[in-house]
């Protein structure tokens, strides 16, 4: 029983080092760079509408505390479309140089992987990026910081 244990504790170890190297080789690091530089609200000006004709909307970025003592960057983008409002949400933040890429769940952060978010950052509080889901089509979209608080 004991040796079982053990190398179920080894395997789990080699697992995450290998995960570690994995995201090491790959160059993208977590979040989207210090926090002062992306946490806040964003209008979302509309530079592609994709098949769901999305008009406008809004991003919130901000630290989320998934469990005591673990907090992860995270976004909730709401848009407007032609017929009602969407509501998705940014998770394993990552960037690379001006890239800035996102997972995009829906339903809740917990929900399921519906989409992806890869941007580019042009300056501060200025992000130029294609959400693509399979219900809102890809849309190319404008974030234009106007507040560095996520909350009103």
């Amino acid at each position: 029983m004991r040796r079982t244990t053990i190398s179920f504790a080894v395997l789990v170890l080699l697992l995450s080092v290998l995960t570690a190297s994995l995201a090491s080789a790959a160059g993208a690091k977590e979040g989207w760079g210090g926090n002062g530089s992306f946490i806040g609200r964003y209008h979302v000006k509309v530079l592609s509408g994709g098949t769901a004709g999305v008009r406008g909307g809004e991003l919130t970025m901000f630290i989320q505390e998934e469990f005591p003592g673990s907090e992860e960057p995270a976004g909730i983008l709401k848009l407007r479309t032609k017929t009602n409002s969407d509501v998705v949400y940014l998770k394993e933040l990552k960037h690379q140089g001006r890239a800035r890429t996102a997972v995009v769940k829906g339903g809740s952060f917990l929900g399921p992987t519906i989409g992806k978010f890869i941007g580019k950052w042009r300056r501060p509080g200025r992000i130029v990026a294609n959400v693509s889901t399979r219900g809102l089509g890809t849309v190319e979209l404008s974030f234009v910081r106007y507040s560095k608080k996520p909350t009103p």
